[in-house]
């Protein structure tokens, strides 16, 4: 058996695997590369079809026995690491082509962690999709809008700056506990009701869920978005007692949820909101598989939307690329993420209907629609799962990116209401009513306000709070309460005095 890969655009994708089987070979597609494949005696009437700038240099071409080809999944460059003599046929970043016996990929296949999934190449098969969508230009007046836009840089990379300073978020772990509380109160500050939910681990260990929920004004035919990343981290070669500060795996995905909360957190919706941190994935996607398993099945039904942040901060492609990825019943929440990057991003979209590995897959599998947002395959960072998986690996601009695709899809599959104009019906002199350009800037300025309590509440924590820096604080609470309360939004009115927590 010999194999090669081609560049294929895809206006040409469907003549082109049309004239390779007819040759007798078998394709797989990888975005815009072909793997192609063909019996020794066949190979020649194959590759005849590819013109010599085809080709692409920077993969493979050689002879295999065809059973031994395997596709891989892999989060980072775990599978490489864990087996770095494997042949490697074929490198599309958390994409491989090995060669390997397949006796030896079944063991591999048994294993009950989520690092890497092995499974047989399947002939004449689409990985993933890649395209550059037709750039739309959104209405900058419109709810939408107003939800993307309050998607700060600033905000996400205090919440990121927080989560990376836990030594770990080893799910077991006292830290961790630290960080899901400290999470629990943000989004409790944003006028969320929260609940910390108890994960339950082998050997009679646990962690917790941080589950926020906010109701729609939908009436009784209100449905339910979900929000959703895994909040552990973990350090492999370490062990369980070294650091492992997860910058991209998924502090970046935790710190995004939270910048999205707060981006919705001043806005109303016809249908409900729940964020969720879930704990215990990094061990089997314990948190997630667990709150799916408790949901009553009313709740299941009116379950509108999945979404899913897990690695969000690296840049691995070129252009940036941002993967979705989810099922056959996804399909509806990919075509709404990519025209949402159509409208307020400039990324490249990669899609895939193989999902793997993280907490969408649960819902997926009780048949609740769900989608994986992730950085785009081609490249991986090969730092997750250690202790180098540092902030300096974090490209802000490129998660905000995601991160705006991902708030103009909330608001639009939220049904996100848009402010009741003035009626002129006696709101009185005391009471003007706000122009859309000054609820805006409360908008950002309470975003700024959050930013600042997660440093206080880090210092805090640490011991590091004077007390006349704690008198700051609180005076920060009473200016950012009474910004919401001449917006009109609900803030809670207590705060925890002595947890540290926000």
């Amino acid at each position: 058996m010999k194999y090669s890969t081609y560049y294929i655009d895809n206006k040409t994708f469907d003549d082109t695997k049309k004239s390779i089987e007819k040759a007798g070979g078998w394709w797989v597609r990888f975005g815009t590369d072909m793997l192609t494949y063909a019996a020794n005696n066949r190979w020649s009437d194959v590759d005849a079809r590819f013109s010599a700038d085809k080709r692409n240099a920077r993969q493979n071409a050689g002879s295999v026995r065809k059973s031994d080809m395997h596709l891989v999944v892999q989060k980072g460059r775990t599978f490489q690491q864990e087996n770095p003599d494997a042949e490697v046929l074929y490198d599309k970043g958390r994409y491989l082509v090995v060669a390997m016996s397949p006796a030896k990929a079944k063991q591999l296949a048994k294993r009950k962690d989520v690092c890497f999934h092995i499974m047989p190449l399947e002939e004449n098969q689409v990985v993933f999709e890649e395209y550059v969508p037709k750039r739309t230009e959104a209405p900058t007046d419109t709810p939408e809008a107003g939800i993307v836009a309050g998607v700060q840089k600033s905000v996400f990379e205090s919440y990121i700056s927080q989560l990376v300073s836990y030594p770990t978020r080893l799910s077991t772990s006292s830290h961790y506990m630290e960080a899901a509380g400290w999470a629990n109160g943000v989004l409790a500050g944003m006028g969320y009701g929260t609940s910390l939910e108890t994960v339950s681990l082998s050997g009679g260990k646990t962690s917790a869920n941080v589950v926020a929920k906010r109701q729609g004004n939908g009436g009784i035919a209100r449905e339910n978005i979900i929000v959703v990343a895994h909040l552990d981290s973990v350090n492999h070669p370490g062990g369980a007692s070294a650091d492992a500060p997860g910058a991209d795996d998924n502090a970046s995905g935790s710190a995004g949820l939270l910048t999205l909360a707060a981006a919705c957190s001043g806005h109303e919706f016809a249908h409900d909101l729940t964020f969720i941190l879930f704990g215990g994935e990094e061990q089997g996607l314990h948190g997630s598989t667990q709150y799916v398993a408790s949901l009553p099945p009313a709740e299941r039904a009116r379950t509108r939307a999945v979404l899913n942040m897990d690695m969000i901060g690296s840049v691995n492609a070129t252009p940036p690329a941002v993967l979705l990825e989810g099922a056959t019943l996804s399909q509806s929440l990919i075509d709404g993420l990519a025209t949402s990057a159509a409208q307020f991003t400039t990324l490249t979209v990669q899609t895939s209907l193989n999902p793997f590995a993280s907490d969408h897959v649960p819902f997926i599998d009780e048949g609740i629609p769900a989608v994986l947002t992730i950085e785009g395959a081609d490249g991986a960072n090969s730092a997750i799962h250690t202790g180098d998986d540092t902030l300096d690996k974090i490209d802000a601009d490129f998660a905000i990116s995601i991160l705006r695709m991902n708030a103009g899809f909330i608001a639009a599959e939220a049904g996100v209401i848009k402010p009741p104009a003035d009626c002129g019906c006696g709101g009185g002199a005391d009471t003007p009513p706000v122009t859309a350009e000054e609820a805006q800037a409360a908008r950002e300025l309470a975003l700024h306000y959050q930013a600042l309590f997660a440093q206080y509440s880090r210092l805090w924590r640490d011991g590091l709070l004077s007390s006349a820096d704690y008198g700051n604080w609180q005076s920060a609470r009473a200016a950012h309460d009474a910004l919401m309360q001449q917006m009109g939004v609900a803030t809670p009115h207590t705060y925890p005095q002595n947890a540290g927590l926000y």
